[in-house]
This record gives C-alpha cells, sequence and structure tokens, in this order.
C-alpha cells in the first residue's frame, strides 16, 4: 500500500495529497459518479449497481457530472461551520491533483460509502492486557483495494495523525493520532431520511483525530456535532476507555466503554439504533455476508473471551468462516472469488496505550503488516512528495 507523509498547513497538505495520488484522483472522482448514476436505475443502489446498465449511463456521464456537482455545493455551509479545515484541503487537492474542486467535494461529502467493514474493540476484562484494544476490517468491491493509501498528516496546526484512506478522500478507514486515540468508522445500514436535500455528511466527523487528544474530547466533540442522515458507527479509544456511537438522522446513541467487548458488522446493535436496523429486509449479498460476520463475531465473543489481544484480533480479522453454518469464505476475510466480488482492502490492530497500530494490504489472512508507532512518530514516508507524479511510485522507506 502505498505510503505518503503530508506536512504544512492545510491547503499545503491538501496540494501535496493531490500531487502524490494525482492519477488515481481523476479515475476514482469519475468512478464514484459513475457508480451513483449506476444506483440511480430501477432496482439499484449504491452498493448492488447493476452494471448491465452502463451503456444506459455512460451517455449521460456529463449530464450527470453537472448535477452532482451541483448538489455538492450544498454541503460547503456545514461543512464550512463544522470543518472547515476539510474546505482547504480539498482546495489544495483540487490543485495538486488537477480536477474540478466539485467533483472532490462530491467524493467526499456526497457519495460516502465504507461496505461490509467490521469493527470490533475490547478493554477491562475482555482485553488480555486490561486496556483498549480495536481492530478493523475494510472491505469493499473488487478493485478499489488499489485505491487505498496510508496517509502520515502532520499538520501545523492540531495533532499528527496516521490513517488508511481512498485515494482522493478525506474521511478514512481507520488511524491514529500521535496521543494515541485511535479510530475506526463504517458505513450502518439503517433507515435514513431520504427526503434531505442535503445530509450532513459523515466528513465532519473524520476531523476528530487532528483535534482531539482523548475519548473524554472526542465525546464532548462529537455530542456538539450534528448527526449525519447517513448511518455511521464510530469507535474511538485511548489508553483508558473507548467510546462507540451509533446514528444516523433520527437518532443517535452514543456509549463509553470502560469493561466490555463491543463490535459491528454494518448493522447497529445499541439499543437505541437497533430498530432502526435493516437487516431484516434486505436479502442481497450485503445482509448474506452480514449475518454470516454477526454469528463467527458472537463465536468469537465467547472463545476469546477475557483475552482478547492482537492475536485475537488478527484470528478474527482473518477468519474464513466454516462449512457447518453456509459462512465459509463469506465471513470477516473476503476474498472476491468467494464473497460476489467484495474484497477485504485493508485491516488495522491498534493499541491505543501502546501507541501503535498495524495496518495489513488486503487481505490479513495472507499478507503481512507494516507496524507504525506514533509514540516515537516513526513511520514510512515520502522524501519529496512532489517527485510523485501520476505514475504514483512507491513511497520510499526510513529506516527504523
Amino acid at each position: 500500500m502505498k505510503e505518503i507523509v503530508l506536512t504544512g498547513d492545510f491547503r499545503e497538505i491538501g496540494r501535496q495529497y493531490g500531487r502524490a495520488c494525482r492519477g488515481s484522483i481523476k479515475v476514482f472522482t469519475k468512478v464514484v459518479q459513475v457508480m451513483r448514476a449506476l444506483a440511480e436505475r430501477p432496482g439499484a443502489d449504491f452498493f448492488t449497481p447493476k452494471y448491465r446498465n452502463l451503456p444506459l449511463v455512460l451517455p449521460r456521464f456529463f449530464t450527470n457530472r453537472k448535477r452532482y456537482r451541483a448538489e455538492a455545493r450544498r454541503y460547503l455551509e456545514i461543512l464550512s461551520e463544522h470543518y472547515p479545515e476539510s474546505l482547504e484541503m480539498l482546495a489544495g487537492m483540487a490543485q495538486g491533483a488537477r480536477v474540478d474542486f466539485d467533483d472532490l467535494l462530491f467524493l467526499n461529502a456526497a457519495a460516502e460509502a465504507s461496505l461490509h467493514c467490521t469493527a470490533i474493540a475490547a478493554t477491562g476484562t475482555e482485553s488480555a492486557t486490561g486496556t483498549p484494544i480495536l481492530a478493523m476490517n475494510a472491505d469493499e468491491a473488487k478493485g478499489v483495494e488499489r485505491f487505498e493509501v496510508v496517509l502520515d498528516v502532520r499538520p501545523l496546526m492540531g495533532y499528527r495523525y496516521q490513517v488508511c484512506a481512498m485515494k482522493g478522500v478525506l474521511y478514512f478507514n481507520f488511524g491514529m493520532n500521535e496521543k494515541g486515540l485511535a479510530m475506526a468508522g463504517t458505513f450502518l445500514f439503517v433507515n435514513s431520511d431520504e427526503d434531505a436535500l442535503a445530509r450532513v455528511p459523515m466528513l465532519i466527523y473524520f476531523s476528530l483525530l487532528n483535534r482531539c487528544a482523548t475519548v473524554d474530547e472526542a465525546t464532548k466533540a462529537i455530542r456538539s456535532l450534528p448527526r449525519t442522515d447517513v448511518g455511521l458507527v464510530l469507535y474511538l479509544a485511548d489508553g483508558e476507555r473507548f467510546v462507540r456511537v451509533e446514528q444516523n438522522a433520527m437518532d443517535r446513541e452514543i456509549e463509553i466503554v470502560e469493561d466490555g467487548l463491543r463490535w459491528n458488522a454494518n448493522f447497529p446493535n445499541s439499543d437505541t439504533m437497533a430498530p432502526l436496523g435493516m437487516l431484516d429486509a434486505m436479502n442481497d449479498v450485503n445482509s448474506l455476508f452480514a449475518r454470516n460476520r454477526i454469528q463467527r463475531l458472537t463465536h468469537f465473543s465467547e472463545s476469546f473471551r477475557g483475552s482478547f489481544d492482537g492475536d485475537a484480533m488478527h484470528t478474527i480479522l482473518s477468519d474464513h468462516g466454516i462449512d457447518i453454518d453456509g459462512s465459509h469464505m463469506r465471513s470477516m476475510c473476503m476474498h472476491p472469488k468467494h464473497a460476489g466480488g467484495k474484497q477485504t482492502c485493508a485491516a488495522m490492530i491498534a493499541d491505543p496505550a501502546g501507541r501503535t497500530m498495524r495496518i495489513y494490504t488486503e487481505n490479513p489472512c495472507e499478507n503481512d503488516m507494516v507496524a507504525y508507532d506514533l509514540g516515537t512518530l516513526n513511520g514510512p514516508i515520502v522524501e519529496d512528495p512532489a517527485r510523485l507524479d501520476a505514475s504514483e511510485g512507491r513511497a520510499s522507506r526510513r529506516p527504523r
């Protein structure tokens, strides 16, 4: 997975990001607009597009793009109020990648989605060390893995943070900041307000690693932000506790956990949000794999009770299910041949007390991890982001 360092003020960070990932950003902004157009066809949605409709969608690409750019501009006011730094970064990224600002705004604020992801956290008597441990698999459609990137963001204001994101996107799958605050977030399949003209984008929540040092600070910040219309679950963990936030436009539940285990597989588990879940209403591949992952997570919650550590989390993230319940090769670790074209694109295991995290490129069952130590500020770097042009060569590594 490509790894880059971004430094300076927020506009300069965006400019370096855009320049380093220019080729992929140009492609990804177009891909997402086509996916959105496919989702608008009868009988489809963003998560189950019908690719046979491509001949109907492609001739209208420029007409749709004009409409999507206008839609994206509706988000300027709310982002300016709650996350103005994101607009600076997007403006810089548009310059660096040589793409239209509104296309990037649409990608970041109007077309957000993280599919089939699994997040799990344990602390207290459930953790082998007694301190929090947080893990996540990020699962997307086959091919999306080439857009994944590790960003080491070193802004002039706020905390340094390292995250795994898709190129051109400011919200991320997971990450940690220099204070050891770790974060993972994913989409929830819940009923939402389909009539909202301009949703509250989940992007406003991804300022937390830059602004907050502890779970208490992050929780206070979350309470001050408006709820997203799109279903969202967030986990944030420091060295003492973690918080799980499940929400959409209708409601929100914030639970601070000092002793226990929590997990999500794209469906809500909290008392407040569970009634809004759409598991029983979905009969497609999304609910099938979610049911399998829920079964397997229930199993692991018992088998690893009181002993969750990095090895236990790696076992869970690498799980392929079992034959007896029909989950074989349709569980946490997704391979496209067996999972309807879905693939685990990246995985993370974070130890906030040690300020370390492991990141796996694609399937954790068969790929090595890269360890990041936020406590000593070590990590892969790019010697000069300007040297990474559209060809997007591999980032160099500083010997540890």
